[in-house]
């Protein structure tokens, strides 16, 4: 997502040369190294997982096209090995006293709460920087990112590790991006890819396995998870942004937002979840970096599934709609007009 940025390397727009030199490397490096699929699915010595889950993919872009109605690409015709390496890191910081993230300009793209990196020491050192400044951070793999149809994105080596369902709705969440972009909303991007991702990922697999098949029964009982952490995340920030309104001091509230984490953890404790996508919560890092990029990927679902339930689950419908948001001066605003002559919100 962050690729266009490297273009302010040449219009002399961004000091930070060497950054944007970085990226153009490691872009340079994935389509110098990449290979288109049918080559490497004819390759005799090919590890048989390597090969289903490829063809995997192939399936899921497949149905994405013609069942979902996302715009065919050459995105994910190629493959490279990352050799057990994520393809790159992502940096979002955010100050100790409110859920403000900082932001990076990009051309294109617009601005975005975070920057990537395919070099972890640059990605370190900038880390210790922000930190240095007072800075909360968060700094995490990436196992797959879209350039928004600037380039053909490889199927990387990191991917395939991931289960049928998170496969399916990670390849279907970047070809989202290819299909709808609006420049300098990242937090209406993600959620709306993420969104498009999970539920084109169950229909999918419907489609796949059947209905009432275990993996599609696995996958409906982790969207109900979802929506289960996603309200009560939504509560814990509302937390957060209560105790950083107050008038108490810059020392008060660091004080108070650790009372505000360990009754997080304790409500977390409760929560009627069933299966354990979870379970690492209780070991985050808990800082405000880490809550802003949640809210980024999961702000805006629930309008997005507003939208859908009004549409009758058509996601084909669905995606008409949140095209439409692309003209729109406030994309949110416009979805919440749109349902509101659709009669499903007062």
């Amino acid at each position: 997502m962050y690729w266009a940025g490297v273009l302010l390397a040449f219009l002399g727009l961004d000091l930070d040369v060497g950054y944007y030199l970085h990226l153009v490397k490691g872009q340079a490096n994935l389509l110098w190294n990449r290979e288109p699929i049918e080559r490497v699915l004819k390759q005799p010595d090919l590890d048989p997982e390597i090969r289903k889950r490829l063809l995997f993919i192939q399936e899921v872009k497949t149905f994405a096209q013609q069942q979902i109605g996302l715009v065919p690409s050459q995105i994910y015709s190629s493959f490279v090995d990352l050799h057990g390496q994520p393809v790159s890191w992502n940096l979002a910081a955010c100050p100790k006293d409110r859920l403000d993230p900082v932001r990076w300009s990009y051309p294109v793209v617009g601005s975005a709460p975070y920057r990537g990196y395919f070099d972890l020491k640059r990605a370190k050192k900038e880390r210790d920087a922000l930190e240095a400044k007072g800075y909360d951070t968060y700094l995490r793999p990436v196992s797959a990112y879209s350039t928004l149809g600037w380039f053909s994105d490889p199927i990387l080596s990191s991917m395939l590790q991931y289960r049928d369902a998170d496969l399916a709705g990670l390849v279907i969440h970047e070809m989202t991006h290819v299909m709808v972009w609006i420049p300098g909303d990242v937090n209406f991007n993600e959620s709306l890819a993420s969104f498009v991702g999970d539920a084109g990922a169950i229909l999918f697999l419907k489609s796949k396995f059947g209905p009432d098949a275990q993996v599609v029964r696995d996958v409906l009982m982790g969207a109900e998870d979802n929506r289960v952490f996603r309200r009560f995340m939504k509560a814990f920030a509302a937390s957060l942004d209560s105790l950083y309104a107050t008038d108490l001091t810059f020392e008060e509230k660091i004080q108070e937002r650790e009372v505000v984490f360990e009754q997080a953890k304790e409500r977390f404790q409760t929560l009627p979840l069933k299966t354990k996508a979870y379970r690492n919560f209780l070991n985050w890092k808990m800082n405000n970096a880490r809550m802003v990029l949640h809210r980024i990927y999961n702000e805006e679902v629930t309008l997005f599934e507003q939208v859908y339930e009004a549409l009758d689950r058509d996601l084909i419908g669905s995606l008409d709609v949140f095209m439409g948001c692309e003209d729109a001066g406030d994309p949110s605003a416009y979805l919440e007009d749109w349902l509101k002559k659709k009669g499903d919100i007062p």
